[in-house]
């Protein structure tokens, strides 16, 4: 998989993509069909949508990306806001002049990804969401579990919660595999990044269409966090997808793909 490095403001931050290769310091191709950009969890890197990007290439243009203090982009810690975390994608991506960028968030993304449409530096022509989203998600065990292992009075452990009963082994390996590159002292400041924004957010701003992706097996609590927050956005609207749970983009990809591209076809007739 093509990945290079850009210096963002003093990070050097890592970018994977997909297509035709690019020159050291040029942005990626976005020369086949729809710009996707997509917005990892907190805890995990850029890669964790990997499987997704493999489809989406043959007939659009995904790019992901590690967050800051993530997977291999640089600083040992996470950005201290949300709102900085978009900043820092909007320092990113500005040079590379891309229109109606559809963008894909799971969990932290999603919050980071709302910061981008609102925000209106980037023109986001879709907000596409899924995993834990929503101010109404309830982050304190985990961040009180984070404490824990960061001050060394817990072991840090693989979470295999949030997943359609009996995961594929295959996909379970390749999630530990982004879950372990990422320092918990950096999960730790990402969550309580979102925490905070949580507090915060006023999303009565006006921002994009909004999907926010429900899976079938998707923990009751995570549901309502997810349909309020759609209820929330102007335009906002539940998709519900059989068969999986929290992770859909990972568990089945090809049904993802297929609903990233009737959003954007559904969005094409309606201009």
């Amino acid at each position: 998989m093509p990945d290079k490095y850009f210096d963002v403001d003093g990070i050097a931050t890592l970018v994977h993509h997909r297509g035709d290769t690019t020159l050291p310091g040029s942005p990626p191709s976005f020369e086949e069909g729809q710009p996707i950009l997509l917005l990892h969890d907190a805890g995990v890197n850029g890669n964790t949508f990997g499987d997704l990007m493999d489809l989406l290439v043959l007939t659009n243009s995904p790019v992901s990306f590690d967050l800051p203090g993530h997977g291999r982009s640089g600083s040992l810690d996470s950005l201290g806001s949300v709102e900085a975390m978009a900043a820092h994608v909007e320092s990113l991506i500005s040079p590379w002049e891309i229109s109606a960028l559809v963008v894909v968030a799971d969990g932290l993304g999603a919050a980071v990804g709302f910061e981008l449409a609102a925000n209106g530096h980037v023109d986001v022509s879709d907000l596409i969401c899924c995993g834990a989203v929503g101010p109404a998600v309830d982050l304190q065990e985990e961040l009180h579990d984070l404490g824990e292992i960061t001050s060394g009075k817990a072991r840090r452990q693989f979470d295999t919660s949030g997943y359609a009963p009996d995961p594929d082994e295959k996909m379970m390996r390749k999630a530990f595999s982004h879950w372990v590159t990422t320092d918990p002292r950096a999960t730790l400041g990402a969550r309580q990044a979102q925490s905070d924004w949580n507090n915060r957010v006023d999303l009565s701003r006006p921002v994009c269409p909004t999907v926010v992706v429900v899976g079938e097996h998707t923990e009751e609590r995570h549901k309502g966090s997810s349909y309020q927050f759609a209820e929330s956005i102007a335009d906002g609207a539940v998709v519900t997808m059989p068969e999986v749970g929290r992770h859909p983009a990972q568990e089945s990809p090809a049904a993802f793909c297929a609903m990233v591209e009737e959003t954007i076809s559904t969005r094409r007739k309606d201009q």
